[in-house]
């Protein structure tokens, strides 16, 4: 099929693709908020471990759906276990029995075989897998378009009210304590925020590739920035920049997966930034 300029603009000016831009940008915002402290707290696996955690509390809702649907709400039913998921993960690692990557690396691997056995079990009930795995993006509703809003404005209300005590959390968390912060209090937060913008970003790329949107653009940020202030406002500018060039990709190259596209134009923005920073040092 030839893609012309024409049907470029037609193809934009379409609900469906509208609709995926306002919720793209949405969680690009919400995402790349919330991977400026995952990553400044060496947790960026965290996402892949709460988004596989996700992939078994879903299966688990439309399971519980398929057998009585008035009680099983897939998302949410996943929402509430990837919450539960981050704050036992955080747990885990305050409690210095286990590393952050090993506990993330239980959580990964007990929500994927959680995913499986209950799937395979109930025999799939309402279960799109490739929904799930990669995202769908071009099928999102306006119900989910609204709840996305709402985990942002309260996530960016909450990161605007903590954000001393947050900051001092992620660089210095024993002078934070000397200074009457209780930092578990934080690390919670942060964990519970994490684990919604998970949730509310698997409709985008899926839970495969959830945790490179809490990466990514914390990481670009951070090659060009000189303090966390400018990191925290420059990471969004980043993410919402991969999530519009992705779904244009996308709409040009129909057979392309948008949350792939998205991925990849994040990672080739972070390249950039790699290189950018590369030749400016060697002068």
């Amino acid at each position: 099929m030839e893609i012309t300029l024409n049907s470029i603009f037609t193809l934009l000016g379409a609900g469906f693709i509208q609709r995926a831009f306002i919720i793209g940008i949405l969680i690009a915002v919400l995402s790349s908020i919330v991977s400026v402290y995952t990553v400044l707290k060496r947790l960026s696996l965290i996402g892949d471990g709460l988004a596989h955690t996700a992939y078994g509390g879903i299966a688990i809702g439309l399971a519980i759906g398929g057998l009585v649907p008035s009680l099983g709400n897939a998302y949410v039913v996943g929402g509430a276990i990837v919450i539960i998921g981050s704050i036992m993960i955080t747990k885990a690692i305050r409690s210095a029995r286990f590393s952050g990557d090993a506990a993330v690396a239980v959580f990964l691997t007990l929500g994927l075989a959680t995913g499986i056995f209950v799937t395979s079990v109930t025999l799939n009930y309402g279960f799109d897998l490739d929904a799930l795995l990669f995202g769908s993006i071009l099928l999102v509703t306006w119900s989910q378009i609204y709840a996305a809003a709402f985990v942002l404005v309260v996530t960016t209300i909450l990161i605007i009210v903590f954000y001393k005590q947050l900051l001092y959390t992620i660089f210095d968390e024993v002078q934070a304590r000397a200074s009457g912060i209780v930092t578990w209090r934080f690390d919670y937060l942060l964990a519970v925020l994490a684990g919604v913008a998970v949730i509310v970003s698997i409709p985008i790329v899926g839970v495969l590739l959830i945790s490179a949107l809490l990466v990514l653009p914390a990481l670009t940020s951070i090659q060009i920035t000189r303090s966390f202030k400018q990191t925290i406002l420059l990471s969004p500018v980043f993410g919402v920049v991969s999530v519009i060039l992705g779904l244009l990709f996308s709409v040009i190259q129909p057979h392309a997966a948008p949350g792939g596209t998205i991925v990849l134009s994040g990672l080739a923005i972070l390249l950039a930034a790699l290189a950018a920073r590369k030749i400016k040092e060697s002068f």
